[in-house]
């Protein structure tokens, strides 16, 4: 079977799951975590894979890397229905599909800021009103980078809508259009 098919479905069933007890949105901000652990520590990958480590200290590692003692029970014995089924190895898809799932049903975009510089609380608060404008009846998530190539201005990225207002992006255009004119006095 495919591992994209095996990964909606326990994703959708955890979503299903979670929705039904009321507690999806904590499912999804442990399920955040869970995932940024995954992709960050490749030990801890790895010994969630391991199918020489018990089921109980992956359990402990699991809780831990989620919020310690304070894990919710859904996300608690979807663990233990994954070790049963030995699908941890699917557990980065499903965790992806979750979040796809979920953010779909409460209807989140999600957006990327990146800039030369960190900007004050109030200038991304305003961007912030400005793009929900934008997006009305939706939520947007905003994640922010600090990238110095950039030099100056921004890139603001949501869903495959892009302004590249760097100063960057702007000296690249201005690079290819004088190749371009230079081409046709050639």
């Amino acid at each position: 079977m495919d591992i994209g098919i095996i990964a909606r479905r326990y994703a959708r069933a955890l979503l299903l799951f979670a929705c039904e007890n009321g507690h999806e949105t904590l499912v999804y901000e442990q399920a955040q975590q869970l995932l940024f652990q995954y992709n960050e520590l490749p030990e801890f990958r790895h010994t969630i894979e391991n199918p020489m480590v018990s089921r109980t200290e992956k359990i402990k590692l699991l809780h831990n890397a989620t919020a310690g003692a304070d894990t919710c029970e859904e996300l608690t014995k979807f663990f233990y229905l994954l070790l049963e089924k030995r699908r941890e190895k699917l557990l980065a898809f499903i965790l992806h599909s979750f979040l796809f799932l979920y953010r779909k049903k409460k209807k989140i975009r999600q957006g990327k800021l990146v800039t030369a510089m960190p900007l004050p609380e109030e200038t991304l608060n305003e961007l912030k009103t400005l793009i929900l404008k934008r997006y009305r009846g939706r939520t947007v998530e905003f994640k922010t980078k600090v990238d110095p190539g950039i030099i100056g201005g921004g890139i603001l990225e949501i869903g495959y809508w892009r302004i590249d207002a760097s100063i960057a992006g702007q000296l690249k255009r201005v690079k290819k259009q004088f190749i371009e004119k230079n081409r046709r006095i050639v």
